[in-house]
């Protein structure tokens, strides 16, 4: 039987990732009927990049927000204060804002804008584009500060629920509104400025509450240091160019995407997104709530655990996405249809490329979040890279041959070619507590997977797919028993 050995508290915090997978689910399935009926499928590709310039946008405090909550939990854990740690912190939140906000002011100007969207000045202007665009620019700023740095103060006292409970709590109250605003007054811009409100509202609220539950006092002016900042920015810098080359990797392909192949295959590819990533954030639910324990067991120099985590997760999340998908395929084109009122195009190629991508994903997603977090700044760059520079390259190839279904096996190469390159920095750091053969008895099972899917593609044949996949979890829950026990993997607790 497979098992996942864990602290108490793990299942209270997976079941509040949970209830955050179902409101991201709900939403990305919401709002894409309710755009399409309140402004029709043209507007909603101008959301859709819109909502990309955005995050690209907050990609650019990601690294420093990740670097000093990372700084405030390793620091806690050998020190048992982190008043420095708060103060350096705030004042690179205090720089990296500025930046983002005055970026922002940059990119709304409409003749910009255009030029980046490749929709008409005209129609920004008619629209009040430039406007929606740094009103949500504002929004999401302070939303950003608020999710990872404010809520994540919870975590060095052991209380990841709580940061997990109000993070999941503020994106269904985004959800909500957006999805009132746009139905009711059937405006991009109007939708949001509800947006900018109802962010700033609750950042109120969680300022308030965070100060009240935590015993550490938050600076916000008094003794910040913006020289001591400054360094804190310089140690991050990596992680931060890290973040903003996987954002290009999630979000800036919805940029390019247009110019590269007809805009019109853009909603049909986030659509497509959207079913493959549903696969994917259940496993991160699981993974998120472990990584304040393998940071702390990172900073005791205790890599067995760590590894046994892995394996753990490995083993679990690989079962559940098989079957998962296993399950759902042949429903797919019914579910699409409905969902986008039989107003796009379902590409079925597109989606099983991007679910096998997803696969290769979830398997490096628990070393990619250990990087991330234990601030090794290098080895996430390169990863983010190799994954991005290989993925836009074979989209111009693709857009060049106007191979549609390109738009999937891009993400899937880019995905299977930086995940060998962080296998290779795992074997590096843990070579002890590590095997090869470990590795190549659990990314096997997803491989073949990956096999399976490109067979359906060729035959289109669900039955010879389901039984090759009952065969593959068979094999895989009997290889399983035995990976921990015999390599001497079982986290310790």
């Amino acid at each position: 039987m497979l098992k996942l050995k864990v602290e108490g508290g793990y299942f209270s915090s997976v079941k509040w990732g949970g209830y955050s997978i179902g409101i991201s689910f709900i939403r990305q399935i919401l709002l894409v009927p309710a755009f399409i009926h309140a402004v029709g499928s043209h507007e909603y590709a101008f959301w859709i990049v819109l909502s990309s310039i955005v995050l690209m946008i907050r990609a650019i405090n990601l690294g420093q927000l990740h670097y000093s909550s990372n700084l405030i939990n390793l620091g806690y854990h050998k020190n048992g204060t982190i008043k420095d740690e708060l103060i350096v912190a705030q004042g690179a939140n205090y720089i990296y804002i500025i930046l983002q906000i005055l970026l922002g002011a940059v990119i709304s100007a409409p003749i910009l804008l255009s030029a980046v969207s490749t929709f008409p000045v005209t129609y920004i202007l008619n629209t009040n584009g430039h406007y929606s665009l740094f009103l949500l620019v504002l929004a999401k700023i302070v939303f950003q500060y608020n999710n990872m740095f404010l809520l994540r103060i919870f975590e060095p006292l052991g209380k990841i629920k709580t940061t997990i409970k109000y993070q999941t709590i503020g994106e269904l109250f985004d959800f909500v509104v957006t999805v009132i605003a746009i139905y009711t007054t059937k405006s991009i811009f109007i939708t949001s400025l509800a947006i900018f409100a109802s962010n700033i509202l609750f950042t109120v609220f969680t300022l308030l509450y965070v100060k009240s539950r935590v015993p550490f006092v938050i600076p916000f002016f008094k003794g910040v240091s913006f020289i001591k900042s400054f360094w804190a920015v310089k140690r991050s810098f990596l992680l931060t160019g890290s973040f903003l080359v996987e954002k290009v990797y999630e979000n800036g392909l919805n940029i390019l995407i247009p110019s590269l192949f007809v805009t019109s295959i853009l909603p049909v590819f986030t659509t497509s997104r959207v079913i493959s990533n549903s696969v994917f954030r259940v496993s991160n639910a699981a993974v998120i709530p472990l990584m304040p324990d393998i940071q702390k067991q990172f900073s005791l120099g205790n890599p067995q655990y760590i590894i046994g985590r892995m394996v753990s997760f490995w083993k679990i999340s690989t079962f559940v996405i098989i079957t998962g998908v296993t399950v759902v395929l042949p429903l797919i084109p019914y579910i699409y249809t409905k969902w986008t009122g039989d107003k796009l195009d379902l590409n079925m190629s597109i989606v099983c490329y991007l679910i096998m991508a997803v696969s290769i994903q979830n398997f490096g997603m628990i070393i990619n979040e250990f990087l991330k977090k234990t601030n090794l700044s290098k080895q996430i760059f390169i990863y983010n890279i190799i994954k991005s520079a290989l993925t836009v390259a074979c989209l111009f190839a693709f857009g060049y041959t106007n191979y549609s279904e390109g738009l999937g096996l891009a993400l899937l190469i880019g995905e299977s070619i930086s995940l060998i390159y962080m296998l290779v920095i795992m074997r590096a750091m843990f070579s002890t507590n590590l095997k090869i053969s470990v590795i190549a008895k659990l990314l096997l099972p997803v491989v073949l997977f990956c096999v399976s899917l490109l067979v359906y593609l060729l035959l289109l044949n669900y039955w010879l797919f389901l039984v090759f996949n009952i065969f593959i979890l068979i094999s895989f829950v009997l290889m399983a028993k035995n990976v921990e026990a015999n390599n001497n993997l079982t986290p310790g607790t």
